[in-house]
């Protein structure tokens, strides 16, 4: 008596057409595969076995990059760690160079600093000398009017002049005088000496007119003091003149009184 399986639904209706045409089976009623048959499954299975193993290396060597051996990669880690320690070693270096920069130029700014207060203090101290040395008194055998200090500066066309004036002794009224100025120089490759007039600015050129000058009644030269007078002002220079040195006069009544020369920078 031939067994029925336990569940003919699970079996292939194919399988089961073939029991019934006749095909050999097993206790179970499954039919029994031909052995060639058996040959060509293992046969497929193993060419889609290779098939797929050649697949997945050829993708692998296509997108996975090349192959390194074990000793190979040990040596590249190595060489990694070299280099992050080479490149913390550095890093160090940079910071310890930069630290000194700063300190060094902390220290340059300083002393920067510190000259220029010291060139300050220098050139006040020595203002401050001048300005005391002004005020010695002069010798009483010396000139009743005597110009302590006479200062020239270029400005443009123009010479800014500051003239301190002293009487010696003990004055009993004052000094009127005026002030002159004559100056050396070059005009047109030739040597020659000028007198100087006052610069001045006419009232209506100050508002922006394009006026005439209008020339001050006073004289902008004329000193008048008892025992010292310090004057300021500017004086015109001539288009084309060079100057090269200036006398400074003090006269009275036609009478020259004292006189000092200062000699320009080229």
């Amino acid at each position: 008596m031939k067994r029925r399986p336990l569940f003919p639904a699970l079996v292939p209706r194919r399988l089961r057409r073939g029991a019934a045409a006749g095909a050999r089976t097993d206790a179970a009623g499954l039919p029994v595969a031909s052995p060639w048959r058996v040959v060509v499954l293992v046969l497929l299975l193993a060419l889609g076995a290779a098939l797929g193993t050649g697949l997945y290396e050829s993708a692998r060597r296509m997108f996975g990059g090349p192959q390194i051996s074990a000793a190979e990669l040990a040596q590249l880690r190595a060489e990694h760690q070299r280099l992050i320690a080479d490149n913390e070693r550095l890093q160090g270096s940079l910071a310890a160079v930069e630290s000194r920069l700063e300190i060094e130029r902390a220290a340059k700014d300083q002393f920067a600093a510190d000259l220029r207060a010291a060139q300050k203090e220098m050139g006040d101290m020595r203002n401050d000398l001048a300005f005391f040395d002004q005020l010695i008194p002069m010798d009483p055998r010396q000139a009743q009017v005597n110009i302590r200090s006479a200062e020239l500066e270029r400005q443009g066309e123009l010479l800014r002049y500051r003239v301190l004036l002293m009487r010696g002794g003990r004055p009993s009224g004052e000094f009127n005088g005026r002030l002159q100025f004559s100056a050396s120089g070059v005009r047109a490759g030739t040597a020659t000496t000028i007198d100087f007039d006052p610069f001045s600015v006419p009232i209506e050129a100050l508002a922006g007119d394009a006026a005439p000058v209008v020339q001050p009644t006073a004289d902008p030269l004329a000193v008048r003091f008892r025992q010292y007078q310090r004057a300021e002002g500017s004086l015109a220079v001539p288009a084309g003149f060079v100057v090269r040195s200036v006398t400074v006069r003090v006269v009275e009544g036609g009478v020259v009184r004292s006189q000092s020369t200062v000699n320009l920078p080229a």
